[in-house]
């Protein structure tokens, strides 16, 4: 089991959940936060179980069927996570329905990692993404799944073996302090200014001092570092990363990748059955590699991605 859900077990409680509610609700102003806490700490407290329940069954489930479960875990989390910003969720049933959707696929020659998934106007991707991370106007928005896979570092050995394409370019810290090689700047075929420029622009991180070799830009919390995703987080090497091509830079965080990538393989097992299948037994494309290390990373990675934003939102908030 991953071993990240220990930790969780602290929202087991009412009374615990129902005290870092209202906590939270008092400090964002939210009218009678003891009457909405009491409300919600049990639907608070069951969407953390309920998504436990789907990891650790994942966890031991065949692969045919991770997919369905990793989404509707994330789901759960997601939903957790929201009602510690709005205390009324659902306040409609427009909000309630997934909010992507994916195109037509044909029967031959269909490739996973070229399909789109697409961002509806409505539903909890959209919501999701304004409430918890500020970004609007996503609707309308496509994604490839290989476009989608290139933000997650724990992928890139994968691109570099299976298409010769490298993904990722190495970020050192020290002390928090964002350490930049300036050969990325050759990468992104821009000068070593411009590159400072762009990374203010785009991570919204303040440049500090020059070196030979290297950039240095401003400290980043963990918070936003991982939840928010201003750089890329192995989560099996402890290590950051930018992408190496600059179209890449831009913050998404990695949550909303996995949701999309999700989304997408839980319809493709529900609904596209003879394709999956045919894939699962017979490993006849790269897409079995991708989707396969995808689901093994979600799994683990998904649930401590989340528990970054519990924990920095009611134990550790003034970090």
């Amino acid at each position: 089991m991953n071993s990240i859900w220990r930790y969780y077990t602290s929202f087991h409680s009412s009374q615990t959940t129902q005290r870092l509610l209202e906590k939270i609700y008092k400090k964002n102003g939210i009218i009678s936060p003891n009457q909405k806490a009491f409300q919600n700490c049990y639907t608070f407290m069951y969407y953390i179980m309920h998504a436990e329940n789907y990891y650790n069954t994942a966890i031991f489930s065949p692969l045919a069927v991770k997919p369905t479960l990793c989404f509707y875990g994330i789901s759960q989390l997601l939903k957790g996570a929201l009602l510690t910003v709005d205390p009324d969720y659902p306040s409609n049933s427009a909000v309630l329905a997934h909010g992507v959707s994916t195109r037509k696929r044909k029967k031959q020659h269909y490739q996973f990692l070229s399909d789109e998934v697409k961002i509806q106007k409505y539903g909890l991707f959209g919501y999701v993404a304004n409430c918890l991370f500020h970004m609007k106007h996503v609707e309308g928005e496509k994604f490839s799944m290989k476009s989608l896979l290139k933000r997650i570092p724990e992928l890139q050995a994968h691109f570099k073996h299976h298409f010769q394409l490298t993904t990722m370019f190495p970020v050192h810290l020290s002390n928090s302090y964002i350490h930049i090689d300036k050969s990325l700047a050759d990468y992104y075929l821009i000068s070593t200014e411009r590159l400072k420029e762009m990374i203010n622009t785009k991570l919204s991180v303040t440049f500090k001092q020059e070196y030979d070799h290297k950039l240095v830009f401003q400290p980043l919390t963990p918070f936003e570092r991982i939840w928010q995703s201003k750089l890329f987080f192995h989560v099996f090497e402890n290590k950051y990363y930018l992408p190496i091509h600059k179209e890449d830079l831009k913050i998404f965080p990695e949550i909303l990748v996995h949701y999309l990538i999700l989304y997408n393989l839980s319809m493709i097992s529900r609904y596209e059955t003879e394709w999956w299948y045919d894939l699962l037994k017979s490993h006849s494309s790269d897409d079995y590699i991708f989707i396969k290390n995808f689901l093994d990373i979600s799994l683990v990675k998904i649930p401590i991605i989340t528990y970054f934003y519990f924990h920095f939102l009611f134990f550790n908030n003034n970090e």
